[in-house]
């Protein structure tokens, strides 16, 4: 219980925009920006519940797309509006990671394109939807509500990976080489990125956002060892599955520094018997402030603690 309480402070922000979004409007569900020739990005406008961002690959004669979003409808919109820049067809989807807001428009696709993910991520979404950790009470409760957003998600129906990897992938089409590349345990424990060689453009989930991304399924621990291997990799560009596009390598040293901070604070917290909810209030970030502006003082969000703890109890998959 404590958990899902917990959770409810992670997606409460993703519940309440998608409560905003609930009609279709005259502007656009996406910005479709183009960061290379042939590669966009995605940013949801508002008007759809979109969750995630999207990347999409224009290919000679195919489009890869890099997370289902959010909604069913977030998918239809997308579809729709990706006749914008082309009317080449969505032959692949690739799933980042499980998490229902880059996964729960896969059914959307599903008839006509693969969907690629980590074996892991099949193994989560294979099951109940209802049974995705935590997620689950909370989904459940929105689905009872009387709105358009709650029909959205009462219209899931479990789609996982049709094509799976435990390691890497690379496919090519026509003249791209699209390289999908399995990170190690970070945000969770089936993180993929797709990395682009020759336009040097990665698409890098929620391994790497623009800001702080949420700890809830995160191996703390093992996150900036993942990050490490993104640097290895050759690229300017970021699509990030949240928040804007960037550039550089700059953000993996940020974000290195701050979990293993996180990590270290947490652990002797832990260590010193103190419960996660005492110890998110005495945790300090304020150090990571230049980078993170949202961290306004002292204190955390429990999620993050609590999973630390269940990292370190032994009690994490």
């Amino acid at each position: 219980m404590k958990r899902l309480a917990a959770a409810s402070l992670v997606i409460g922000a993703f519940i309440a925009a998608a409560l905003r979004a609930q009609t279709p409007a005259a502007e656009p569900g996406y910005r479709l920006r183009q960061i290379a020739p042939g590669i966009y990005s995605g940013f949801g406008t508002g008007t759809v519940n979109a969750g995630s961002n999207t990347a999409v690959i224009v290919n000679a004669d195919d489009v890869l797309v890099v997370d289902a979003h959010m909604t069913p409808d977030a998918a239809r919109v997308l579809l729709r509006e990706l006749k914008t820049i082309t009317d080449k067809p969505v032959r692949f989807v690739v799933n980042t990671h499980f998490h229902y807001d880059h996964t729960d428009g896969n059914q959307v696709f599903a008839p006509m394109a693969d969907i690629i993910g980590h074996d892991y991520t099949r193994k989560r979404l294979a099951g109940d939807i209802l049974e995705r950790g935590m997620f689950a009470t909370l989904l459940a409760q929105v689905r009872e509500q009387q709105t358009p957003f709650a029909q959205q998600l009462r219209e899931v129906k479990p789609t996982p990976p049709t094509v799976t990897l435990d390691d890497r992938m690379t496919l090519f089409r026509g003249g791209r080489e699209i390289r999908l590349i399995y990170t190690g345990r970070g945000h969770t424990a089936g993180d993929l990125v797709v990395y682009l060689p020759k336009e040097r453009v990665l698409c890098s989930g929620d391994v790497l956002v623009n800001g702080v991304a949420n700890l809830v399924d995160g191996f703390v621990n093992e996150w900036p060892d993942a990050l490490e291997k993104l640097r290895s990799l050759d690229f300017d560009d970021v699509i990030p599955g949240h928040g804007e596009p960037f550039k550089g390598k700059d953000r993996i040293d940020w974000f290195q520094a701050y979990l293993r901070d996180f990590w270290r604070q947490a652990s002797a917290l832990h260590d010193a018997k103190v419960s996660a909810e005492a110890a998110a209030k005495r945790m300090d970030m304020t150090a990571h402030r230049a980078h993170y502006p949202a961290i306004t003082g002292p204190g955390v969000n429990v999620t993050g603690v609590a999973r630390v703890y269940a990292v370190l109890e032994g009690r994490a998959d």
